[in-house]
């Protein structure tokens, strides 16, 4: 009789997978964790921002629903939010990891934006998991 040794079981794209082959495909998250950002563009606290950028990115740890699910945060009493009225509306990149933000900047202006909050848990991952808040800061060059 053939003993088999199981592992953990991934749900990915909607399929059951080992554990074991989701890592050899390069996922690189612990199924037990929700997700979480991994990558802002620009960086968390950089301080010399193009400011004629007109994007920002946020990249999570795993694969997201994607489509019109997100939540981006305002954060006022910290710094400006980079979005604005009229903007194409936010988009996800093919590898269903990244949203992508349009934005319109200023020089020398310090800029707060968040992804989801205890009220907005618009960035889930395949499964359903709420991504854990997060807000980054970054300022513009003169």
């Amino acid at each position: 009789m053939k003993r088999i040794k199981w592992t953990a079981i991934v749900l990915t794209a909607g399929l059951l997978v080992p554990f074991a082959l989701a890592q050899d495909k390069g996922l690189d998250f612990d199924p037990d964790l929700p997700p979480c950002v991994v990558k802002v563009e620009p960086a968390n606290r950089a301080k010399d921002v193009d400011f004629r950028l007109t994007e920002i990115k946020v990249i999570f740890d795993r694969p997201m629903t994607v489509g019109e699910n997100f939540s981006w945060i305002m954060h006022e009493r910290i710094g400006v939010y980079p979005g604005y009225r009229g903007s194409p509306p936010p988009r996800w990149e093919d590898d269903g990891r990244t949203c992508v933000l349009p934005v319109r900047l200023s020089p020398n202006t310090l800029y707060a934006v968040g992804v989801n909050d205890s009220r907005y848990t618009g960035f889930k991952s395949l499964d359903g998991s709420a991504a854990v808040p997060f807000v980054w800061v970054f300022k513009t060059r003169e």
